[in-house]
């Protein structure tokens, strides 16, 4: 069986969000794979995303838009601090919508071989509440995945 080639690392940008790429990265080098990044941003069920933000001195942007950006910096900071001690091809992305639905989406998309993603093992009501990612991840994906119980860093 042949190691990976593209693999997939969904990050939630919480805490073990950079023990996850680093585990991707380490896993990646050996084989040559690349590594794609990618966060999902799910607009709030109450608020429209092109609901214009604005304060004093700031031109209005959609909560969209503003989240992209927020987002798509605090990805490129998580991505500045993990291991580049030997190169790996990795590249990074925010995707609007629910988390599950987008990573089976890029998944299949993008035919990778391989998703490592976190998990925050949550129980009781707020799993309930929140659902699991992870677990709709691993249910329906094509491809094997590789879960990390993440801890706060």
């Amino acid at each position: 069986m042949a190691g990976p080639s593209r693999i997939l690392v969904p990050v939630d940008l919480k805490d073990g969000s950079r023990s996850v790429v680093d585990y991707a990265l380490q896993l990646a080098r050996p084989f040559g794979a690349t590594v794609d990044v990618l966060h999902a941003w799910e607009p709030p069920q109450y608020v429209a995303p092109d609901l214009l933000v604005a304060s004093p001195g700031w031109d209005a942007t959609s909560l969209e838009s503003m989240a992209r950006d927020t987002a798509g910096k605090e990805l490129e900071s998580l991505l500045r601090s993990v291991d580049g001690t030997a190169p790996v091809a990795l590249s990074h992305r925010v995707v609007i919508g629910e988390a599950g639905n987008v990573v089976l989406e890029e998944a299949e998309r993008g035919k990778y071989d391989l998703i490592v993603m976190g998990t925050h093992q949550r129980k009781g009501l707020t799993r309930m509440l929140l659902g699991s990612v992870a677990q709709k991840v691993v249910g329906r994906a094509a491809c094997p995945v590789l879960t990390l119980h993440v801890s706060p860093e």
